[in-house]
């Protein structure tokens, strides 16, 4: 029985992120023949405030398809000219929950989207249709920004940075990434947490269990656990890294530092990066960072 096609839908817009994110699926270097990609590019309708006489619904929609259909061009061009057999989508809507309905239609398996602020999203694709999107969504949300590089070329170990604060959402990302070693190849991924430091008042006052625990590295441990046991038995190497300061920042400059490939996030947390994707953790990786973001759940 053949093997079930991965499917992705990438939402187009005709913006620099847009066509980013068409490149680096079109420069994907390892098994493309489980590949079916589609484009989908989301109209809105005009707010219209009076009825104009003589303009119907039909007509106006009609126009709007063709637009779209106009500026699906360049991204399936790219797609096309590399091998992939892509199709473009035309839909009439407000995009989030356009996206959402057709990722959940059709079992889209990863969504991807450009962080630009320009085209359909404009405005809103690192703001509330991305974060609005990513826990909804009922599968992982990959943000590509429009500087984006990713490195993924048969015999080119991925370097992947993932951050993990000890609930069950980042141990499920982690599950959902090792998932995906068939797909992406090889890879190395750099497990991170991100403890707050100890302030002054913590040093010199009388020490609690919980302070205690985060000086010592228990809170860390813990974090790492289930991480490691799960990338231990798909038999992906790792190393882990307890860090301090603000996460949003810090993923970034680590997975700068560290020459990282992508950025695999759970969508929700708990503890030291409580709320760290749904809040300003998450908009601060999805603007700052130099590499795609994956959101996992």
């Amino acid at each position: 029985m053949p093997e079930a096609k991965v499917q992705l839908l990438l939402a187009f817009d005709e913006s620099e992120a847009a066509l980013r994110a068409c490149e680096i699926v079109a420069g994907y270097g390892c098994d493309r023949s489980r590949m079916d990609v589609t484009l989908l590019n989301v109209q809105r309708p005009p707010v219209r405030v009076w009825v104009e006489p003589g303009v119907e619904q039909a007509v106006l929609e009609k126009a709007l398809r063709e637009e779209g259909l106009q500026m699906l061009g360049s991204g399936l061009a790219v797609l096309r000219s590399a091998g992939l057999a892509a199709r473009g989508v035309v839909a009439v809507g407000a995009p989030a929950e356009v996206l959402l309905q057709w990722a959940r239609e059709n079992r889209t398996d990863v969504l991807i989207m450009g962080t630009g602020r320009q085209g359909m999203l404009g405005g809103y694709a690192i703001g509330s249709v991305a974060l609005r999107i990513a826990p909804a969504a009922g599968c992982p949300v990959l943000l590509v920004p429009p500087n984006a590089r990713f490195t993924a070329r048969p015999g080119t170990t991925l370097r992947i940075t993932a951050p993990v604060d000890g609930s069950e959402a980042s141990s499920e990302a982690i599950r959902r990434l090792a998932g995906w070693a068939p797909l992406l190849g090889a890879m190395h991924v750099d497990l991170v947490n991100f403890g707050s430091g100890l302030t002054l008042a913590d040093a010199v006052l009388p020490p609690h269990d919980d302070v205690l625990a985060q000086w010592s590295g228990v809170q860390a441990r813990a974090a790492f656990h289930t991480p490691s046991e799960l990338l231990s038995a798909a038999g992906i190497p790792y190393r882990l890294h307890g860090l301090t300061g603000d996460p949003g920042t810090g993923i970034v400059r680590f997975a700068r530092d560290t020459s990282a490939d992508l950025i695999a996030m759970g969508t929700r947390g708990m503890g030291a990066m409580h709320h760290f994707v749904l809040g300003s953790v998450a908009l601060t990786v999805a603007q700052e960072s130099e590499v795609p973001v994956a959101l996992l759940r």
